[in-house]
C-alpha cells in the first residue's frame, strides 16, 4: 500500500490562525477550509442557523399544497419507498409525521428488493390503483421513472416525487418533483440523504399546516417538536447512505446523534439494545448546541444501518419500516430480535460469496491473467448482496467490480470503484443494453438480459484498459500529518475530536509516526486476528521517550513480520482505551511498515 502524507499548510495559512495548534490548522487546510467563516461553521454546528428553509427545495410548493388537498378531502395516499436504510428511514419519517398530522387515509408500500427492484414499478402501480389510491409520494427514488408515471396519471392517480439520486436530461411528468440536484434548484446544500429530502417535505408540512389550523383549517398536528424526535432518523440516514458529512448534513448528523442516545421510538431503542449499544447523553444542551453523546458515526454506520439493511438484503424491508414506526415494546423487541438474526446471516452468506469470488481470481491471478476491472456473476448469489460483495472485492483489490446475480436470463448488478474510474461513464456508453440502469460515479447498478452480457463486459473492460494506469491498481492511504512524541497527547486528541462527526468528506484523522520500537506484541481476538502492541517513541533531540499502547484490527497475520526490538513506520488515529475507569490513548494502526537496515 502506497502511504501518501498531504502537504504542509502553508505558513501564511498557520499564522492566520493563532487560536489553534499547528495541528488542527493542519486538519483544517486538509479539509479544505480557507475562511474565518467556514471554521466557525465547521467547529459550531447550530441547527437554527444551519438549517435551510424546505421551501428553499424546487417542488416543495407545489408538493405540500397537494398533499394538504388530498388530506383535507382525505384521499387515498401511499408513501412509496425503497428497501435500503435510507428509504426506510425515509419512509418512516413521512409515515410518522402523517400519523401526528392525524391523517385518516395513506399506506406504505416498499417494494421487494428481490422480486421488484429499486424504485417504481408498473405492476406495484397497478394494484395500488386497484386498491383506490389517488396520491402516491415516493422516497428516496422515482427520479427516472418516466413510464410508470405516465401509467400512473393514465390510472388517474398523481405522483409526487422526492428523492436524491442525480437527474437524467428530462424529468418525470409528476404533480411535483423534491430533488436538490435538478435545474433551477436554489437549495444551498445538494448532498442531502432520500431520508433528509422526505424530512424537509416533513417539516413543511408540519409549518404550513399549523399556519392553516391558526387560519381556521382543522388539521390536528403533534408540535413542531416532531421537527426534533425525527433527527436521529435523519442522521441514520445520512451515514448509512454515506452521505457527506459536511455543511448542513453535518448538523444534522451532529444533532441527529444527540436525539438518539434519548430517542422516543421504541424500535430504535429495541434495536440499540440487541446490538448492545448503550446510548448515554453526556451533556445536555445548555444553549441550543447539540447534546453531547457516546453515540458516534461508527454507531450508525457500522451497527444499526446494516441491521436496517439486513432485513431488505435477506427477506423484506417492511421488517425495519415497521420496527422504526412501532409504538409497541413488544413488538419492537421481537422485530429487533429478528432483524438482529437477519444481519448474522447476511454476514455470513456475503462472507462466503467474498471468498468464492476470491477464489476464482485466485485461479486467473495463476494463469497470468490479471485484469484491470473485476467482472463476476452467479445463479446463487442473492441480489440484495452483491453490492455488498462488490465493494468489499473493490476495496481488497483496488480495481472498479461488477458483481452479478444470474437469474431467469436477467443480469442484476452492483457496481463498485475506485476514485480513479467513474463508473457512470461505461454504465451510459452500455445504456441501450440495459433495461433499467441508475447510481452515481462510486456506485452504480444496472439490469438487462442476460444475452447482452458478453457486450456488457467487452466495454467495461475495454475502458478499464484504457483509462487506468497501473500505478491507480496500488491502494493508497491518505496521512493528515506526521506526529512528533510530543504532539501525541490528550490536548490534541480533545482538539481532533472537534472534527467529528466524521465521515465521508470528514474523515476521521490519520498519522504518521516513524521509526517505533516494537517492546511487545501478540496476537488476539477470535483466531488471532488482531494485533495488539506496546510501540516505543523516541526523541533524539530532547533524548525522551515514552511507551503507546497500540492494536491493529484485522492485522494479526502481520504478526509473523514482526519481532520485539523491530523498529516500524505506522499509520494511525487516535484512539481512547477505557477499562475499570482509566483511560489510556492507544494507536489504533491502520498500517505498518518494518524498517530494514
Amino acid at each position: 500500500m502506497n502511504w501518501q502524507l498531504k502537504p504542509k499548510a502553508p505558513s501564511a495559512f498557520l499564522k492566520q490562525f493563532p487560536e489553534y495548534s499547528f495541528l488542527i490548522i493542519q486538519l483544517l487546510y486538509n479539509r479544505g477550509f480557507k475562511t474565518q467563516q467556514q471554521i466557525d461553521e465547521f467547529f459550531n454546528p447550530d441547527f437554527q442557523e444551519d438549517f435551510h428553509s424546505p421551501f428553499l427545495l424546487k417542488g416543495m410548493k407545489k408538493a405540500v399544497k397537494r398533499i394538504l388537498e388530498a388530506i383535507k378531502k382525505q384521499e387515498n395516499i401511499v408513501i412509496y419507498g425503497d428497501f435500503d436504510a435510507d428509504g426506510v428511514c425515509a419512509s418512516a419519517i413521512l409515515f410518522l409525521t402523517f400519523r401526528a398530522l392525524k391523517v385518516k387515509n395513506f399506506d406504505i408500500y416498499i417494494p421487494d428488493r428481490a422480486k421488484e427492484g429499486h424504485g417504481l414499478n408498473k405492476q406495484a402501480i397497478k394494484e395500488l390503483a386497484k386498491a383506490k389510491a389517488n396520491l402516491i409520494i415516493t422516497v428516496d427514488c422515482g427520479s427516472v421513472d418516466f413510464e410508470e408515471v405516465v401509467l400512473a396519471n393514465s390510472l388517474g392517480i398523481d405522483i409526487i416525487i422526492t428523492d436524491h439520486h442525480k437527474l437524467r436530461d428530462s424529468l418525470p411528468k409528476a404533480v411535483a418533483l423534491i430533488n436538490p440536484w435538478q435545474k433551477g434548484d436554489k437549495y444551498p446544500f445538494k448532498e442531502l440523504a432520500g431520508a433528509t429530502v422526505a424530512y424537509k417535505l416533513a417539516c413543511a408540512l408540519i409549518s404550513e399546516s399549523d399556519s392553516q389550523k391558526r387560519r381556521g383549517i382543522p388539521l390536528n398536528n403533534q408540535t413542531n417538536s416532531l421537527k426534533k424526535w425525527l433527527l436521529d432518523l435523519v442522521a441514520l440516514a445520512t451515514v448509512a447512505d454515506v452521505m457527506p458529512i459536511i455543511g448542513e448534513n453535518r448538523t444534522l448528523v451532529k444533532y441527529g446523534l444527540g436525539v438518539l442516545a434519548q430517542t422516543k421510538w421504541p424500535g430504535l431503542q429495541e434495536l440499540m439494545k440487541i446490538a448492545q449499544v448503550a446510548p448515554q447523553l453526556t451533556q445536555p444542551s445548555l444553549n441550543g448546541e447539540a447534546p453531547a453523546t457516546n453515540l458516534n458515526t461508527y454507531t450508525l454506520g457500522y451497527i444499526l444501518g446494516p441491521r436496517l439493511n439486513a432485513a431488505g438484503r435477506m427477506d423484506h424491508a417492511n421488517w425495519a419500516f415497521q420496527l422504526l414506526i412501532t409504538q409497541d415494546k413488544k413488538e419492537a423487541a421481537s422485530l429487533a430480535k429478528q432483524i438482529n438474526q437477519n444481519n448474522l446471516a447476511r454476514q455470513s452468506l456475503t462472507d462466503k460469496i467474498v471468498q468464492e469470488v476470491k477464489s476464482r481470481l485466485e485461479k486467473k491471478i495463476t494463469q497470468e491473467v490479471n485484469p484491470k476491472l473485476i467482472f463476476e456473476g452467479s445463479a446463487d448469489w442473492p441480489v440484495g448482496l452483491v453490492g455488498l460483495v462488490a465493494g468489499k472485492i473493490a476495496n481488497k483489490y483496488c480495481r472498479p467490480t461488477v458483481i452479478y446475480q444470474e437469474k431467469g436470463g436477467m443480469i442484476r448488478a452492483s457496481c463498485r470503484t475506485i476514485p480513479q474510474f467513474n463508473l457512470m461513464k461505461p454504465i451510459e456508453k452500455c445504456a441501450d443494453f440495459f433495461d433499467d440502469f441508475g447510481g452515481h460515479k462510486e456506485a452504480a447498478g444496472f439490469k438487462m438480459r442476460k444475452e447482452k452480457l458478453e457486450q456488457v463486459k467487452k466495454i467495461f473492460n475495454q475502458m478499464a484498459e484504457t483509462q487506468l494506469k497501473e500505478e491507480d491498481l496500488i491502494p493508497h492511504l491518505d496521512i493528515d500529518a506526521e506526529l512528533s512524541l510530543e504532539e501525541i497527547g490528550w490536548q490534541n486528541y480533545d482538539q481532533i475530536q472537534l472534527f467529528a462527526p466524521f465521515g465521508r468528506a470528514n474523515p476521521e484523522p490519520k498519522f504518521l509516526a516513524e521509526d517505533l520500537e516494537v517492546a511487545h506484541l501478540r496476537m488476539v481476538g477470535n483466531n488471532g486476528y488482531h494485533l495488539k502492541m506496546e510501540l516505543m517513541m523516541f526523541n533524539s533531540q530532547s533524548n525522551s521517550g515514552k511507551t503507546f499502547k497500540a492494536i491493529g484490527f484485522n492485522l494479526g497475520k502481520r504478526a509473523d513480520e514482526l519481532k520485539v526490538g523491530d523498529l516500524i513506520d505506522v499509520v494511525f488515529e487516535l484512539i481512547v482505551d477505557e477499562w475499570n475507569g482509566t483511560r489510556d490513548l492507544q494507536m489504533k494502526i491502520i498500517d505498518l511498515k518494518v524498517k530494514t537496515l
